[in-house]
């Protein structure tokens, strides 16, 4: 796993390399966002960009987590992706709107 984050005009972008296919993986991910998070949270219209890289499989708690961020932390979350299958992974389930997904290269 490689995190990179860098901030840019309107919030912060993550750059996060790898797989999150277990829970000890997500956990990982997860006390990597915290700090991130609690930046966001500080600055009023700031957007969270995640740009998940060769991250397919993507498990379920990571997707709950990001959903979470969007819905209940109201943090404007929007994701990028370098693989169509995760594209089509939020699609599938119904995401892809909410979360405001799109392909980017890396």
């Amino acid at each position: 796993m490689i995190i990179e984050t860098q901030e840019v005009q309107n919030g912060i972008m993550v750059k996060y390399e790898g797989k999150i296919k277990t829970y000890a993986n997500f956990l990982e991910f997860k006390s990597a966002m915290i700090p991130i998070v609690k930046q966001i949270k500080q600055t009023p219209n700031q957007t969270l960009f995640v740009f998940f890289v060769h991250a397919y499989p993507i498990n379920s708690y990571a997707l709950g987590y990001l959903l979470k961020l969007k819905e209940n932390d109201l943090i404007d979350v929007k994701i990028y992706t370098d693989e169509m299958k995760l594209f089509n992974l939020f699609e599938n389930i119904s995401l892809d709107k909410k979360l405001e997904i799109s392909i980017k290269q890396n």
